[in-house]
Order: structure tokens, then C-alpha cells, then sequence
């Protein structure tokens, strides 16, 4: 029995990337990462997004994504200037929402929304998130949706409080502990574990992997990554976690190993620049994570990802 068509809707963008090893301009976006995330274990994984008629990578979105709704409109794509200090604490010098402010609730069809399918709404506005997630309860209240905010959307108190709305109505809420603590206005990551109401929430906890929340029961899941290797470029790293968390859950059914699954991919991403150490990697179960980490400690992962990709060398 074929498993749920994984849906990602959000930003793709043109990221400037600033950090101790450099500066490259690279292709991003939260709903992109999320799914290239998922689509490392899972294959039945769509988009829909907006770029402008400046991008040049459609051919790259529609073969990896077959099916997606990817409109060109008459804006720049999305940008982001980020830059990271020698800890990878990201600052957001520039932001240029062009062609992401064209996404609408309206690009989602409608017969797209089953219980066969998993809705993941990247951050964007709170107040668009809010009508994607009323119009896709509408269509058929059974069909699974997450949500994933950032940073920038947490500053503002009617922002916070759609946030808070949201994650009591939606099949699964993800944060960071900063933004569990922002979100729940309160100093204390352990205040805001009690604060939020939702019927499940993931809070992602870098290296130490994550705590989940699933109907007033919390469970912290360790990160379990076994990799030692210096840190390349975090950008994405958190929308990668949830892309695969989503895949690895719509597999196995189990949040453990989904968890576990998403903090290895997430950690594997960070190695090298933007997305190219997801943009080829497919792995045929959850096992084969672990056994790919294994490989990459030992230095011999070019054969293993042949392996995987069915090359010979």
C-alpha cells in the first residue's frame, strides 16, 4: 500500500551565504530544504512555490519534484542575505520576500487535499499560514498538516498569538527552543514545554536533538548523530530536520526513529554547502541512515553513495 504524498508549500529563494568558511550564493528556501529533506527516504514529495522570472533552476525543481506547481511571476525570486559568526549564530542582513509574497492559498488545489496526503506549511506569514491551514481543514479535516515558523515571524504579538492558535489545531508544530520560549513569552524553554497547547509539538534542540510533546506527554529523543566533522553551512538545516521527520514518520509510524532519522539528516546537510550534500542522496530505508553516517566517519562515503544511487564508479 503506497504511503501519503508528502506536500510542501513555502519560499524557495536565492540565499547569500556568509560564514567563517566564506561566501557562496546558493539556491534555498525553507520549503525547498524541507523537501529535499524528505525526498532523501521518500519519493512521493511535491512543492508549491513562487519564483520569479530572474530563476533559472526550474528544470532542477520540476525533475526532483515531479508534479509540483512552481508558478513564474513578475517579481525577483526571494533573497536572503545571512551571515554567521564563528558559532554559526545566523543574522539576517537582507531580506527580499519578491516572489514569495505571490504564493497563495489559492495555488493549493483542491484535489490535492486528501487524508492521503501530509500538508507541510514552511515558515511564511502567520497570516497566510493560518488561511492555507483553514482552507486545507475545510477541504477534508482528516488531512495531516505541520507547520514550521521561524524568527523573523516571532516578534510580534498578533504573530505570536496566530502561532499559539495554529499549533493547538495542527497534527504537529515544530520550533526551536528559542522560538518555544519566544512563542510562549517566557524566559524558560521548561515554562514553555508547559505554556504551549498543542496536540503534538517537536522542539528541536541542535546537537542534542529533540523533545517531543505528543498530548501532554514529553519525550526527549537524543540527536545521535556520530559525526564529528566540522560544520560546513547550517542554513536549512532546520527545515531539512522537519522534511525528514515527515518522511521517516510517514515510513515507520514511529516519532523515535523518525526523530533520530531527521537529526542525522539534518546533521549530514550541515557538512557541506546549502543543499549538495542532499540534492543527489537517496536512501532506501531508515537503516540505511545510520549506515551511511557509519561510512562518512570512516571517510569512504563516495562509495556508499554510489551504492545508493545505483552508479557504479
Amino acid at each position: 500500500m503506497a504511503g501519503p504524498t508528502l506536500l510542501f508549500i513555502g519560499h524557495v529563494s536565492l540565499d547569500r551565504v556568509r560564514n567563517p568558511w566564506g561566501e557562496r550564493l546558493q539556491l534555498g528556501g525553507a520549503a525547498l530544504y524541507a523537501a529535499l529533506g524528505a525526498k532523501v527516504l521518500y519519493d512521493r514529495v511535491k512543492l508549491i512555490s513562487a519564483v520569479g522570472k530572474d530563476f533559472k533552476q526550474l528544470s532542477f525543481l520540476h525533475s526532483t519534484f515531479p508534479g509540483s506547481l512552481i508558478r513564474r511571476v513578475n517579481a525577483p525570486t526571494t533573497s536572503f542575505d545571512i551571515s554567521y559568526d564563528q558559532n554559526f549564530q545566523a543574522r539576517y542582513d537582507a531580506v527580499r520576500l519578491g516572489a514569495g509574497a505571490a504564493i497563495k492559498v489559492a495555488d493549493l488545489p483542491a484535489h490535492w487535499v486528501s487524508r492521503d496526503v501530509y500538508v507541510h506549511l514552511a515558515p511564511m506569514r502567520p497570516q497566510k499560514v493560518e488561511k492555507f491551514a483553514a482552507r486545507i481543514r475545510k477541504l477534508c479535516p482528516e488531512t495531516w498538516v505541520s507547520i514550521h515558523s521561524s524568527p523573523d515571524y516571532l516578534g510580534k504579538a498578533e504573530n505570536r498569538r496566530i502561532l499559539r492558535k495554529l499549533a493547538e489545531k495542527a497534527d504537529l508544530m515544530v520550533v526551536n527552543d528559542q522560538e518555544a520560549s519566544a512563542l510562549a513569552e517566557t524566559g524558560s524553554l521548561t515554562s514553555a514545554l508547559s505554556a504551549l497547547k498543542a496536540k503534538r509539538l517537536a522542539v528541536t534542540l541542535g546537537q542534542m536533538g529533540a523533545i517531543l510533546v505528543e498530548e501532554g506527554r514529553m519525550q526527549m529523543i537524543p540527536a545521535l548523530s556520530g559525526l564529528k566533522a566540522t560544520l560546513k553551512d547550517t542554513t536549512g538545516a532546520g527545515d531539512t530536520w522537519c522534511g525528514t521527520l515527515l518522511a521517516a514518520y510517514a515510513l515507520s509510524r514511529d516519532w523515535t526513529k523518525a526523530v533520530v532519522a531527521a537529526c542525522l539528516i539534518s546533521a549530514v546537510k550541515c557538512l557541506g554547502w546549502g543543499f549538495e550534500r542532499l540534492r543527489r542522496l537517496r536512501l532506501k530505508s531508515l537503516e540505511d541512515i545510520a549506515y551511511h553516517v557509519l561510512k562518512l566517519r570512516e571517510g569512504t562515503v563516495q562509495s556508499v553513495l554510489e551504492e545508493f544511487l545505483g552508479e557504479k564508479p
